[in-house]
């Protein structure tokens, strides 16, 4: 018994029995001159098996094919999906199709699917004589269709620029930039500012001496580059060896920067005339150097 299931089991599964060509459309019920789709779905056959499909019997039914998708693997098997037309009315049984394929040792087989009921009923067209309603058909759009909603969107940016200008033309205020004076022309103004306090006149002479000295300092690093505001000044000096500049321009410098450590540090109260004899070599100092160039210029 077992050695006969066995065998009934193998003709079962052997590949002439195991083909399954079936066929279903989406619809059973049409219009005359409807477009339907059938789906085809075969199991046990691969794709490079299949050879031809006959539609014979469809097309003897007045049932025309109208085209079809390449076969494609699925779950299911292989797949098609076929369009088709009938032209015939009433109930109908489509005919089973017939499909070619070869097997394995390169044998030719046919392999044929299920029939197909339909319902193909026509159009009625009543006593009155009036042809049946139509489904609206909407127009594509055209340039007449949109050119008065584009001239007003052209006019409405337009207007928004326009605005838009205005508004920014009101709210720019004029933008004035200052450009910065040379350190001699600053240097000039601080001290004829200074003379004009006339501080040693009044007996503040550690005063007086303090801003001169601090007007050159600083008119020396921005011209020169050196760190004159917190050098001594023999480490003033020293930087300015190598400025070019003349040896008068050297002693009126030192002169006047050791005459006014004295006074800030030791107190010393010099004469009356050294004060304006510093003020004018300190302006000389700053006008007969401001023509040197340094490497930064």
């Amino acid at each position: 018994m077992k050695t006969v299931a066995l065998i009934a089991a193998w003709l079962v599964c052997t590949p002439l029995w195991c083909q399954q060509f079936d066929v279903r459309v989406d619809s059973n019920r049409m219009l005359i001159g409807d477009l339907r789709t059938a789906q085809l779905t075969l199991t046990g056959i691969a794709e490079e098996q299949v050879d031809s499909l006959d539609v014979t019997g469809w097309l003897e039914r007045k049932v025309e094919p109208v085209g079809s998708s390449p076969w494609h693997s699925t779950e299911e098997g292989l797949a098609l999906q076929m369009q088709f037309m009938v032209f015939d009315t009433g109930y109908l049984v489509l005919p089973p199709l017939h499909l070619t394929y070869r097997t394995p040792q390169g044998r030719s087989q046919r392999v044929s699917s299920n029939d197909i009921a339909l319902e193909v009923y026509g159009i009625t067209i009543d006593s009155t004589g009036l042809a049946p309603l139509r489904e609206i058909r909407k127009e594509s759009l055209t340039l007449r269709d949109v050119w008065p909603y584009l001239l007003a969107l052209v006019v409405l940016l337009g207007l928004m620029a326009l605005y838009l200008r205005r508004s920014k033309d009101k709210n720019t205020e004029e933008v004035i930039v200052e450009v910065p004076l040379p350190p001699d022309e600053v240097a000039l103004q601080r001290l004829a500012a200074l003379d004009a306090k006339k501080l040693w006149q009044a007996g503040k002479i550690k005063e007086y001496q303090s801003e001169l000295t601090h007007t050159i300092r600083w008119y020396l690093e921005e011209k020169f580059d050196v760190p004159a505001l917190e050098s001594t000044t023999g480490e003033i000096l020293s930087s300015l060896s190598k400025v070019g500049l003349l040896a008068q321009q050297r002693n009126d410098l030192s002169e006047i920067l050791n005459i006014a450590d004295m006074v800030k540090f030791a107190k010393a109260t010099p004469s009356a005339t050294i004060h304006q004899d510093f003020m004018v070599k300190a302006e000389q100092l700053v006008r007969t150097t401001r023509s040197i160039s340094t490497e930064e210029e």
